[in-house]
């Protein structure tokens, strides 16, 4: 079963792209609803009931970077320990060093579309989340001009991100 997101999708706050993302549909059976005698109001699989189980992503995500709830809680929970942990630094070495960062790197690649949600939602003021997606991506698409340049270093990786399937 897919989940097909419509062009209103991109239009949403996102925070709610990222819920989106994470949802998870309840497990069909694989026969149509017919077939089992229910209707597709009854079919979680036929009517896009959200369930809780199973795992999701939007159509074109490629199925290795599914998101569950538990990875976009446990991202949350990392983030906000990393801020805490971190501080007030400019140093990225130092930023990246927190046990918590390593951790979101950790979660490899189920932690990309989380992390291009997120500098999506910082806006003009990217965080240092540059590092932690060049290592788990194994990619830099980061003109040399304009590295040092947050807003433009966002915004290549999540020009890249789309193009690759990993945000809509």
């Amino acid at each position: 079963m897919n989940l097909t997101i419509n062009a209103n999708f991109t239009t949403l706050p996102v925070t709610i792209q990222v819920l989106a993302i994470c949802v998870c549909l309840c497990v069909s059976t694989g026969a149509p609803a017919a077939e089992r005698g229910a209707t597709p109001e009854q079919d979680p699989a036929e009517s896009n009931t959200v369930g809780t189980t199973g795992i999701v992503a939007p159509s074109g995500v490629p199925a290795d970077i599914l998101v569950s709830i538990e990875d976009w809680k446990k991202f949350r929970r990392l983030v906000a320990q990393w801020r805490t942990e971190r501080g007030a630094t400019s140093s990225i070495t130092v930023a990246a060093m927190c046990d918590a960062y390593q951790r979101i790197i950790g979660m490899g690649l189920p932690a990309i579309p989380l992390i291009i949600a997120e500098l999506r939602s910082e806006g003009d003021e990217p965080d240092q989340w540059f590092w932690a997606l060049q290592t788990v991506s194994g990619i830099d698409p980061v003109a040399v001009e304009d590295r040092g340049n947050f807003p433009r270093m966002a915004n290549s990786w999540i020009a890249w991100a789309e193009k690759a399937g990993y945000a809509g």
